[in-house]
């Protein structure tokens, strides 16, 4: 609880204020450092003795936390300068990388388990660095996004941030439950090699069909592996660690769809991906609390002697968001995000198109500033109009600056108002 609850504040104060910094990435970096370096000092106390088994673990398990939270923003807001299909390969491949490092670390013992665990998230920042500056169109670090960007970034996410919040409390339950009633409690190792192969089953489909990841992708292959994981837990006493770690596979794998989800919707509305990413970090920090909760209630009124009642409860929970989301016609999950920033039907397009044309006009854009105007209106990023237009990434920001000067606006959001306001009669 006091756990989840520090990396609750943790993200909220990167939200709030940490992500605005121009230098958060230098920060990130230097927090990172000084995680590794308190992993190795606790390490060499509590060999020399000098303090406890339980103090260098607060301090092993604080620094990896607090380091941790800083690279997942500062990774968010590199990705959310990618397009989705890319962006979804290049987060698999991150996952799949850490993944190999965590069973790495189950594997190792004494020094060099510790040195590798002090490596990782410097390395990790080292990586940061080399791939180049991100962020488009300021939605990285900076400035206030406008309040149709912000409406625009909720729309995009809620009902999956939504359906992810119940679904992980429903883990929770089931996680916090096996550790307590199980011998062998959840199987970490089992976890990260289950995840392993769905995230490369997932990492391949990408690949192969050109295109981002879908919940349908996720949850065809989660689904299976959670229902397995609750009838273990509601049928046989002695499996309820390892169904518990099937279920927690599909929560780990559904958390990486929603840092997919949340990076493209940063990119398509323009809002600071570092409070976005902070947000939906505490939010995910906090499901740990209403579980714990469900799960004290559950043993006040009895659901935990023996009948199973908890775990049906829970199954139930679960069986209803898998008809919910993979019998879904309406597309609940998906509205919006792999569209562009703007998207309307065709005749409403045609129009928009006509304003466009109306608004290079009357602003009097230059050929160039007009072409790279109709590749920000359909939500492109800077890296991508850069390669389009054979442009340099600066030279592309210098034209998007130029063009909301011209315009009056301050981000991408406030220019689509702007350019919808046109009346044709008028232009």
């Amino acid at each position: 609880m006091v756990s989840s609850l520090c990396n609750v504040a943790g993200y909220v104060a990167i939200a709030l204020v940490l992500s605005r910094l121009r230098c958060f990435g230098r920060l990130a970096a230097a927090a990172a450092v000084a995680g590794a370096l308190a992993i190795v000092g606790s390490w060499a106390l509590w060999t020399l003795g000098a303090v406890g088994s339980v103090e260098a673990l607060l301090v092993y398990k604080g620094a990896t936390r607090i380091c941790a939270a800083f690279v997942i923003v500062a990774w968010g807001i590199r990705f959310s300068d990618l397009e989705s299909a890319l962006l979804t390969r290049r987060a698999l491949a991150a996952f799949l990388v850490a993944t190999v490092a965590f069973l790495a670390l189950g594997v190792l013992r004494g020094l060099s388990q510790c040195l590798l665990l002090a490596a990782l998230l410097p390395a990790s920042m080292v990586l940061w660095h080399r791939i180049g500056p991100g962020g488009a169109s300021g939605a990285a670090v900076g400035g206030a996004a406008s309040v149709g960007a912000v409406r625009q970034f909720a729309s995009s996410v809620w009902r999956v941030l939504l359906v992810f919040s119940l679904f992980g409390v429903v883990t929770w339950v089931v996680i916090l439950d096996a550790q307590a009633t199980s011998p062998g409690g959840v199987a970490g190792s089992f976890v990260a090699g289950a995840c392993f192969v769905v995230m490369a089953c997932l990492l391949v489909a990408s690949c192969l069909f050109e295109s981002a990841i879908s919940y349908r992708y996720v949850f065809k292959l989660v689904l299976p592996l959670v229902m397995v994981g609750l009838l273990l837990v509601v049928a046989l006493e002695g499996f309820r660690g390892m169904g518990a770690a099937l279920v927690s596979v599909g929560y780990t794998c559904f958390d990486l769809f929603c840092f997919v989800m949340v990076a493209s919707a940063c990119r398509q509305s323009g809002v600071r991906a570092g409070a976005a990413f902070g947000w939906y970090r505490a939010l995910e920090s906090f499901l740990p609390v209403p579980a714990l909760g469900l799960t004290l209630l559950a043993n006040i009124v009895g659901m935990r002697d023996g009948n199973g009642a908890l775990y049906v409860l829970v199954a139930a929970c679960v069986l209803v968001l898998a008809v919910v989301l993979v019998f879904d016609r309406g597309n609940i999950m998906e509205r919006s995000y792999l569209n562009p920033a703007v998207n309307y039907p065709r005749a409403e397009a045609l129009y928009f198109a006509r304003q466009c044309e109306a608004a290079i006009e009357r602003y009097e854009l230059s050929p160039r500033e007009a072409e790279v105007l109709s590749l920000v209106v359909r939500g492109r990023s800077v890296p991508h109009i850069a390669e389009r237009l054979y442009l340099s990434r600066g030279t592309v920001k210098t034209h998007i600056a130029r063009i909301y000067q011209k315009f009056g606006a301050r981000d991408r959001q406030a220019m689509i108002d702007i350019i919808e306001s046109i009346a044709l009669d008028d232009a």
